[in-house]
């Protein structure tokens, strides 16, 4: 196994473990979702609309192979550092790769394309990874407080937007 591929496994452990098995309304995915995974994203995934019995169905190794190929694969998130990873992909699998990925360009300074280009990449490098997981974290959870859903305990504190983003300078 490749070191990427165990990155991902763990921090796709850790997200799964997280959203829990199959829940019939889950709060962040508004609906039934299983495993990080909801209607959505699994209708994408089946090419045509998904229910709840499919949810209900879902296994965690696909759930797995879904967040990979739809989530974590288009963040870019095996390129970058271990930590930001996590932190990035947690976010995208609820607030979707174009949110988690503009608001890190917006921490990192870099143009805000919502793509893992080059310059977003090389500037996540040379930031400290536990400073840029805390600032990845902080937006994530003002994410979550703007749709009034609970700031997970470890997450950090955060103001509600705009100052969300002033909030992102100071990290």
């Amino acid at each position: 196994m490749t070191a990427e591929h165990d990155r991902f496994a763990a921090c796709a452990a850790t997200v799964m473990t997280a959203h829990g098995p199959f829940t019939p309304r889950h709060a962040v995915f508004e609906g039934p979702a299983a495993h990080g995974v909801g209607l959505g994203l699994l209708s994408v995934w089946i090419g045509g609309p998904a229910d709840e019995v499919s949810l209900r169905a879902l296994d965690h190794d696909t759930a797995s192979r879904i967040l990979r190929a739809m989530v974590w694969a288009p963040l870019g998130a095996g390129r970058l550092p271990p930590g930001p990873d996590l932190a990035l992909f947690a976010y995208a699998v609820e607030a979707g790769t174009m949110q988690a990925l503009m608001d890190l360009q917006a921490e990192l300074g870099v143009e805000t394309s919502g793509a893992p280009d080059a310059a977003t990449l090389a500037a996540a490098w040379r930031r400290d990874p536990a400073r840029l997981s805390r600032c990845i974290a902080t937006a994530h959870a003002g994410w979550r407080e703007e749709r009034g859903l609970s700031v997970k305990p470890h997450r950090m504190a955060t103001q509600r937007q705009p100052q969300r983003i002033a909030a992102l300078a100071a990290c």
